[in-house]
């Protein structure tokens, strides 16, 4: 049956005589006379084709039917009545939960981070994290599947999505202690294995260019890992050189374990942005969540020589 076929002001009706113990109940209480709550009953009952009490006198014991839809009825008040309470939010309480939009390649530890500190601070705030590409992204918010995103690509392939620059990182070549023992060589950077991210868009040939100019060698990466996470991992297990950003693996150069190949003075340097569609709503938990964002991630990262 289809729910628009009931009139959901008698379902409320119907689960006042339940609430109230009897028809003169719920007729004080909603304000109908005995006749119009009795009336109303019969009327559900005849769209239900079901009975939901049993009359006996001046009982009315609930049947089967009628005790389920009490449960399943009560249930939906419930529920409706937090979202109300979450959408009007009188107290401007930071509450709820905010979607977010991760590309692969974000720096998770530091958002990880920052999550357990913005949960920390508003407990009845949550989040929902979805990982996509920054296209599906773009696409995500414009249809308010998202409430924020982010992206190291500034507007995503759609219009209509405004982006917020929030920090830069610097990207460098690093190896493990089994390559490039002799420091950094043009000729072995052609025969080392190489972890990227992504086919269509390949990071090492954005390092080679900007640090090798025209002469940069072909390039052909052995492992697609996708995140910035496993990258890290391969490179540190050995199996090969990768560009990565440099506060990721500043700890890693600290103890040895890593080390920067520089062919030179230049700098790749990447950006962080927030996206979001422009003039949307924002509620107190969605601004909280955008402020404290922007004071977290609006620092440079840390150089390491």
């Amino acid at each position: 049956m289809r729910l628009d076929r009931i009139d959901l002001n008698k379902l409320q009706v119907f689960f006042s005589v339940v609430e109230e113990g009897g028809v003169a109940g719920a007729g004080r209480a909603l304000g109908r006379t005995p006749s119009a709550v009795s009336q109303s009953i019969s009327s559900l009952e005849g769209v239900l084709g079901q009975k939901l009490f049993d009359r006996t006198g001046q009982r009315m014991v609930l049947t089967r039917g009628g005790q389920l839809l009490h449960e399943r009825f009560g249930a939906y008040q419930r529920a409706l009545t937090r979202v109300v309470d979450e959408i009007a939010n009188e107290r401007g309480e930071v509450r709820g939960t905010v979607r977010i939009g991760l590309f692969l390649g974000f720096p998770r530890k530091r958002f990880a981070s920052f999550v357990s500190s913005f949960t920390s601070r508003h407990p009845a705030a949550g989040m929902r994290v979805f990982y996509a590409s920054a296209d599906e992204l773009a696409q995500r918010l414009t249809r308010n599947r998202l409430d924020f995103a982010f992206s190291f690509r500034p507007s995503g392939a759609l219009p209509g999505v405004e982006a917020t620059q929030l920090f830069e990182r610097e990207l460098v070549l690093v190896s493990g202690k089994k390559h490039f023992k002799g420091g950094f060589d043009r000729g072995e950077l052609t025969r080392v294995p190489i972890v990227d991210y992504y086919q269509g868009d390949p990071l090492i040939d954005r390092w080679a260019q900007r640090h090798l100019g025209t002469k940069a060698p072909r390039l052909e990466p052995k492992v697609w890992a996708a995140t910035t996470d496993l990258v890290l991992d391969l490179v540190l297990e050995q199996a090969g050189v990768a560009v990565l950003p440099l506060d990721l693996v500043a700890q890693h150069i600290g103890r040895g374990r890593l080390r920067i190949l520089r062919p030179g003075r230049r700098r790749l340097v990447d950006h962080l942005w927030l996206l979001e569609p422009p003039g949307a709503f924002r509620d107190v938990t969605q601004a909280a969540f955008r402020s404290a964002v922007t004071r977290e991630f609006a620092r440079s990262d840390g150089q390491v020589g």
